[in-house]
Parts: C-alpha cells; sequence; structure tokens
C-alpha cells in the first residue's frame, strides 16, 4: 500500500552519546519518519559515520572540525528518493542534498542558524540555495528566529536575552521573502499558537523550528505539526508528502529482556507443562517432541512479546497525551505547578523510550563480540 512520505526536523543538541543515537533512532523509526533533517548533531568530520543506522543508511552531513552545530539529513532505506548531488558548508550550519523521485527533482536542505544576528550567514545560505537548489523545494531546520512574534512567542514583546533577537527575526523573513519560500505549517494553521523550544530562565515558548517549501511543493503537502519535547530541548516538526512509499518488513527476534518481564516464565512454563501432558506419551518419538517443543515455546513468546508491548505502546501513547494537553496548558498559562506535572511526565516517557534503548545496545554488544577480530568487522566499529 502506498502511503505518505513523512518529514522530520529535530534539534537534537548534541549525538556524540551512542544512547542518544539509539533515543534518536528509536524516535524516527517510531514516528515512521522517511526522511529527518536534524540539527546541533556536534559531530565532528571524522566521527560522521556514526549518524548511519541499517534503517537510515543514506546519511548526508555538514560537519565542523570542532564538535560543534552540524546539520545532517537521513533518509530511510523505504524512501523512493534517489539522491544525485550532495552540497554543504564547512561550518556545520547546512547540507543539501537534491535528487529525483518519479522523474521529478527534489531539493532537500537541512539548516542550522546560529542563534544571533549574522548577515553574513543569512547572505551565505541565500546565495548557496540560489547555487544548488534544484525542482520542488522543501527545508527544514532550527532558524533561530520567528516568522510572526505575535503568533510565534508566547511572549511578546519578546524578553531580552532570548535565543532569537528582533534584528535576527528580520534577517530570517528577508531570507524567506527573497526565495518566495512558504511556512507550511502556518499555512495549514493560520491562527494557532504552539512552540517547539521553551526556555526555562525566561519562561517563555518559541516557534524556533519550521519546514519552508517551494510554492509548487504547497499541493504536495497532506498535513503539517508540531511534536512534543521529550528526549531533546526542541520538539519536532513534520509533514507528509504524497506520493510515498510503503515500508519494509522485519524479522522477530526474541528480545533477551523479555524473560524479566512480569508473568513471561509463568506462562512459558505452564505452557510447556500443558505441552508435555499431553503430548509425551508412547507413540510420540524423543526427537519430535523435542523439536515441536521449540515451535510451542516460541509461539509463547511471541504472544507474551506482543501483549507486553502493546501494554507498553498504551502506556507510550497515554503519556503523550498527558505530555501534549500539560505543554498546550503550560503555554496558555505557564505555572510552576504544570511545569513539574510536565518534567515528571516528560521524564516517565523518556524511561519507557530509554527501555528501548537497553534493549538496542544489547543487540549491538553482541553483534561487536561475535565479530570481534573477525576479518568482516568494520573499520569504524573496530576504532569505536
Amino acid at each position: 500500500m502506498i502511503s505518505d512520505l513523512k518529514f522530520l526536523s529535530l534539534n537534537v543538541k548534541g549525538l556524540n552519546s551512542p544512547r542518544k543515537r539509539r533515543l534518536l533512532f528509536r524516535d524516527l523509526k517510531r514516528k515512521s519518519a522517511n526522511i529527518a533533517f536534524l540539527q546541533e548533531t556536534r559531530i565532528s568530520t571524522t566521527a560522521a559515520f556514526r549518524l548511519a543506522d541499517p534503517s537510515y543508511s543514506r546519511v548526508f552531513t555538514s560537519c565542523a572540525i570542532p564538535k560543534r552545530n552540524g546539520a545532517a539529513i537521513l533518509l530511510h532505506n523505504s524512501c523512493p528518493l534517489q539522491i544525485v548531488d550532495v552540497y554543504s558548508d564547512s561550518a556545520g550550519r547546512y547540507v543539501l542534498a537534491r535528487g529525483t523521485c518519479s522523474s521529478k527533482w527534489y531539493t532537500l536542505m537541512s539548516v542550522y542558524a546560529p542563534n544571533g544576528p549574522d548577515a553574513g550567514f543569512w547572505a551565505d545560505l541565500s546565495s548557496f540555495l540560489r547555487l544548488h537548489a534544484k525542482g520542488k523545494i522543501i527545508l527544514g531546520g532550527d532558524f533561530n528566529a520567528t516568522l510572526c512574534s505575535p503568533l510565534d512567542r508566547s511572549g511578546h514583546p519578546p524578553h531580552a536575552g532570548l535565543t532569537s533577537s528582533p534584528s535576527q527575526d528580520r534577517q530570517f523573513h528577508a531570507f524567506v521573502r527573497n526565495h518566495d519560500l512558504v511556512d507550511i505549517w502556518r499555512v495549514q494553521h493560520p491562527t494557532t499558537k504552539d512552540f517547539t523550544f521553551y526556555s526555562p530562565v525566561h519562561s517563555s515558548y518559541s516557534r524556533l523550528d519550521y519546514f519552508l517549501i517551494s510554492p509548487d511543493s504547497i499541493p504536495l503537502i497532506t498535513t503539517s505539526g508540531i511534536g512534543s519535547i521529550t528526549w531533546s530541548d526542541h520538539a519536532d516538526v513534520f509533514l507528509h508528502v504524497r506520493p510515498l512509499a510503503s515500508g519494509s518488513s522485519g524479522q522477530w527476534k526474541l528480545d533477551p529482556l523479555l524473560l524479566l518481564k512480569k508473568g513471561v516464565r509463568k506462562a512459558v512454563g505452564s505452557a510447556l507443562d500443558s505441552y508435555l501432558l499431553l503430548n509425551d506419551t508412547p507413540d510420540v518419538s524423543i526427537h519430535t517432541l523435542w523439536n515441536a517443543h521449540k515451535a510451542v515455546i516460541r509461539g509463547v513468546l511471541i504472544s507474551q512479546a506482543a501483549y507486553h508491548k502493546r501494554v507498553k505502546l498504551q502506556a507510550i501513547v497515554t503519556l503523550q497525551t498527558d505530555l501534549r494537553r500539560l505543554e498546550l496548558r503550560h503555554k496558555r498559562v505557564p505555572t510552576d505547578d504544570t511545569l513539574a506535572q510536565l518534567n515528571r511526565v516528560r521524564a516517565d516517557l523518556n524511561g519507557l523510550f530509554l527501555d528501548d534503548v537497553g534493549r538496542s545496545l544489547l543487540w549491538s554488544k553482541r553483534r561487536y563480540y561475535e565479530r570481534a577480530n573477525k576479518a568482516d568487522t568494520p573499520g569504524q566499529d573496530a576504532a569505536s
């Protein structure tokens, strides 16, 4: 079945930690992101390979030599776009990938703007886009500025010292106007006040993260939205583009932590007792009994894994709903009590996310152990 192509953009606030990279890829997979625009990766040029993942094997980056800034574009293996050219700057501020899908050209660009007025940056970005853009344009990123302060900030006029200044806003607005770009979320939500960043120092929200598209791309966009602030300090922004491709299927593997969950060992033992009671008879050979019992246990484990996955997903959905409700309440009326509730829900949600990360790290340790000192061990794995 053909589905929408989902774009997601997120300021990740550094990805040098293996745990944060696991959180990122779990999040992208959970949200079915086909194309991800990342900002503030803080990964050096020599370590850019660490952004690769088996499901997101096409990675295009802009990295600075020190661990600062950083922009990236990740494509899921199921993404039908065929990338032809990739261009980036040397300061880790933006990366552009252009390619084709169904014989049509698309330009994708991830941007991480400075957090203060910088006319040189906006001039360079403008020249870069004019030089390399081809076909329909989709820019995503953290622009550290707003297009409409009364709607895009929770406090107007802005407090002194906030992330963006009126001068930065004007430079951003001029860039958008000069390239005839469209803030698609605002087009689809003309009067909505929602935000992507919260400053605890100033108790203020701002919408700093955008998808900007060329006018000819508007008919392709079915929906756009703003997510919640979870493991990063920014919320993700996303949009769906048509026509799109379906995802790939996976292979079931036993979760090494499944047997530690309440009731699983008891269920396996009960099923095994029933199986032996019914089948351990003189007319059934020991070989048949042994081989068949493995299928029975596997079936019980699959059933238990599915049950616990449903329970966990329901908990995640409930927490995400609570998180969104509390975020909206705090954006409207910021109080310490609401903020405390918000932080508790966010911590519970991140705890569930980290459970997935721990499981994934166990598989990685096993893979590295099995391949240690083997001829097929990639040099980059050995180096890390």
